[in-house]
C-alpha cells in the first residue's frame, strides 16, 4: 500500500522511541506526529486527525489504556486504528489490549519495520483490501517463510496468516519436538503435536520460546478439522490457559509421581459436580497414571488437567503416591 501522506500519530514517553520511530517513517513518506504522554496526544489529535494511532501503555499524566479509552469515546476518532507498544511481555496485557478491541500489541524492543509491516496490515484490513501475499522462496517444498520465535512469536505469526487467508501449513521445531498448525481459508483448522492433536496441541505451540517455524503450501485438504472457530478467539483462549497453567503447574507433583485415589473419594465429591477435567484426572490415576501421563493423554488442555489435579489433591480426594520405576 503506498505510505504517502499517510500520517501516523506515535506515543511513548522515550524520546529515543519518538526518534527511531519518526527518523524510519518520515523518509517512508509519512507524516509523523510526536506525544510523549495520552495528554499530549490529545492535543495533537484535536489539531490533525492521525491515520494510525501506536501508543504506548506506562506512561505518566495518562496512559496509554487511558488515552484508548478517550480516543473511543470521541465519536470523530473511534475509527482510527490503534496499536499498543508494551515492554510487558506477558499474556495478560496483551489479553487486556484485545479484549478492549485494539488492532495490534507489538512488544518491545522491536524493529521499526516490523512495526511499518503490522501498520501498513492494519490499515489494508481495514480499508478491505486485499493482504500483499508474501513473496515465495524458490523451492519444491514451496517456503514461504522461515524464522525463529526470537523474532516473531507464535501468535504473531498466527495472526498474519490470517489476515492473509491463505492455505498454509506451520512446521515449529522445538528442541526434539516438532509440531505442525495448519490453516485453510484463513481459519486454523488442524495442529499436531506427537500424539496430542486439536486445541491442546496448538496451545502448546503457541506457548513456546527459543523454536524455528517453517511456513509452506497447504499440500492436502484437512477432512476432519480438529479445530474451529475464530483464530482471535483461539489466540485469546491460549493466553488465558497459558496463564492458568503458570498458576498451577508448580503445584503439580513431580512427573513421574503416580496419582493415589483415597478411600473416601467418593463421599468427599458427593455434594459437588465432578468438572470434565477432574473426571479424566480421576479415571487415569484409577489406571495409575503418573502425572505426566495424565497430561499427555488426557484431551483436555494442560492447565485444565493441571487445574483438576491441585483441585482433586487439596480436597483430599487423591493424593500423590510413589515415582514410577524406570526400567533400567
Amino acid at each position: 500500500m503506498a505510505s504517502s501522506g499517510l500520517r501516523l500519530l506515535i506515543v511513548d514517553d522515550s524520546p529515543m522511541i519518538l526518534k527511531m520511530v519518526h527518523d524510519h517513517f518520515a523518509p517512508n513518506g509519512y507524516t509523523v506526529h510526536k506525544a510523549e504522554n495520552g495528554a499530549k496526544a490529545l492535543e495533537c489529535l484535536e489539531r490533525d486527525r492521525p491515520d494510525v494511532i501506536v501508543a504506548d501503555i506506562l506512561m505518566p499524566v495518562m496512559d496509554g489504556w487511558e488515552l484508548y479509552e478517550e480516543v473511543k469515546r470521541r465519536p470523530e476518532a473511534a475509527d482510527i486504528p490503534f496499536m499498543f507498544l508494551s515492554n510487558q511481555t506477558g499474556l495478560s496485557p496483551r489479553l487486556k489490549g484485545f479484549e478492549m478491541g485494539a488492532d495490534d500489541y507489538l512488544t518491545k524492543p522491536f524493529a521499526v519495520e516490523e512495526l511499518q509491516a503490522r501498520i501498513e496490515r492494519i490499515l489494508r484490513h481495514r480499508e478491505g483490501a486485499p493482504a500483499a501475499e508474501p513473496e515465495m522462496a524458490v523451492g519444491d517444498d514451496e517456503e514461504f517463510l522461515a524464522g525463529s520465535t526470537d523474532h516473531m512469536s507464535i501468535p504473531d505469526l498466527v495472526q498474519i496468516l490470517a489476515l492473509n487467508r491463505k492455505d498454509t501449513l506451520i512446521e515449529v521445531r522445538h528442541g526434539d519436538q516438532q509440531g505442525e498448525i495448519v490453516f485453510q481459508d484463513g481459519s486454523i483448522a488442524d495442529a499436531r503435536l506427537g500424539a496430542t492433536a486439536g486445541r491442546k496441541a496448538l496451545f502448546r505451540m503457541l506457548a513456546w520460546s527459543g523454536a524455528r517455524f517453517r511456513v509452506l503450501s497447504l499440500q492436502q485438504v484437512v477432512a476432519d478439522p480438529t479445530i474451529k472457530g475464530k483464530t482471535s478467539d483461539l489466540l485469546m483462549d491460549a493466553m488465558v490457559a497459558l496463564d492458568e497453567w503458570n498458576r498451577w503447574k508448580d503445584q503439580l507433583p513431580q512427573p513421574d509421581v503416580r496419582l493415589e485415589i483415597q478411600k473416601d473419594a467418593r463421599a468427599k465429591l458427593a455434594d459437588r459436580k465432578v468438572s470434565p477435567a477432574e473426571f479424566d484426572v480421576l479415571a487415569r490415576a484409577k489406571k495409575s497414571e503418573t502425572v505426566a501421563e495424565i497430561l499427555h493423554g488426557s484431551e483436555m488442555t494442560d492447565a485444565e488437567v493441571a487445574a483438576a489435579v491441585v483441585e482433586l489433591i487439596g480436597m483430599g480426594v487423591v493424593r500423590p503416591g510413589s515415582a514410577a520405576v524406570t526400567e533400567s
